[in-house]
């Protein structure tokens, strides 16, 4: 009989399968999110129980949870005196995910490479939840300060930092081995998927739009000045492209070349991205 996860453990890994349920409702495109809509999605009716069982029932990881996602800049608290918070995502959401799905090990990326990320994700959450009743998981064992209706640290750090331009150029050198292996890598998948005749005919406004994407990371790259917004835009290209292309060989070559841009970014760009994103693990 496995041995059951201590509090700290816990403490330390359960807020990360809320925050995938966080992204999956982030992912219905609005201009503002609640904590109670979230709760709404992942609600289904039990038969079997003759109740509704919520997937994101405790309060405190909700708002862990939470509370990451603006840490990372991946969302942004709206507060009241007296109303429900409600937030925004913001730009940097989507880049943190692609962050998080190339990271094998991550809860992110195990969703993703299960075939069924909610499914998977619905399953891990049922045992989240009994090991959080178990220990009477509350806010308190998080340690924060409370921001209307859900307990947050404070966010002012995070929200009101001083502006950073995410366009200006970085310096790289084209015939330093892990950019020109990035290189390679880029140019294999964007010529795989550019000349990917289904990809054309069934989704050609989406193909475009990768391609291009594409080939401006690729040309930013080869001429030695790039910027942490080209990164940006490479990447959720490529990651587009990924859930397109999964289960074939191409997937092969796009997780290829997203290896290859990671690793210019642990070598190359490291302190920018930590400073304008918080969110790239390295």
């Amino acid at each position: 009989m496995a041995t059951k996860m201590d509090k700290q453990s816990f403490l330390n890994l359960a807020p990360e399968y809320y925050m995938l349920a966080l992204y999956m409702y982030s992912e219905y495109s609005q201009d503002y999110y609640t904590d109670l809509a979230w709760q709404k999605e992942f609600t289904v009716r039990d038969d079997g129980a003759a109740e509704d069982y919520c997937y994101v029932e405790s309060d405190a990881l909700r708002a862990e949870a939470l509370r990451l996602m603006v840490q990372h800049g991946a969302i942004a608290i709206i507060e009241d005196h007296f109303g429900p918070t409600i937030w925004q995502k913001t730009g940097e959401m989507d880049a943190l995910v692609a962050g998080l799905e190339i990271t094998p090990g991550n809860v992110f990326f195990k969703a993703r490479a299960s075939g069924n990320p909610r499914g998977w994700l619905q399953s891990a959450l049922q045992k989240v939840n009994t090991r959080a009743y178990e220990l009477s998981l509350t806010n308190a064992d998080f340690d924060r300060t409370s921001i209307g209706e859900i307990t947050l640290e404070a966010t002012g750090e995070v929200i009101d930092v001083a502006p950073i331009d995410e366009w200006a150029p970085i310096k790289l050198d084209p015939t330093d081995p892990v950019v020109a292996e990035a290189v390679n890598k880029l140019n294999a998948a964007t010529e795989a998927i550019e000349q990917d005749n289904g990809y054309a005919a069934e989704r050609s406004q989406e193909r475009d739009a990768v391609v291009s994407d594409l080939k401006g990371g690729l040309e930013k790259l080869k001429s030695g000045e790039v910027s942490i917004g080209w990164f940006k835009r490479t990447i959720n290209a490529l990651k587009a492209a990924s859930i397109t292309f999964a289960n074939t060989v191409k997937a092969q070559t796009i997780d290829g070349a997203m290896q290859g841009l990671r690793e210019v970014v642990k070598v190359h760009m490291k302190d920018a991205i930590e400073a304008l994103m918080r969110l790239w693990p390295f």
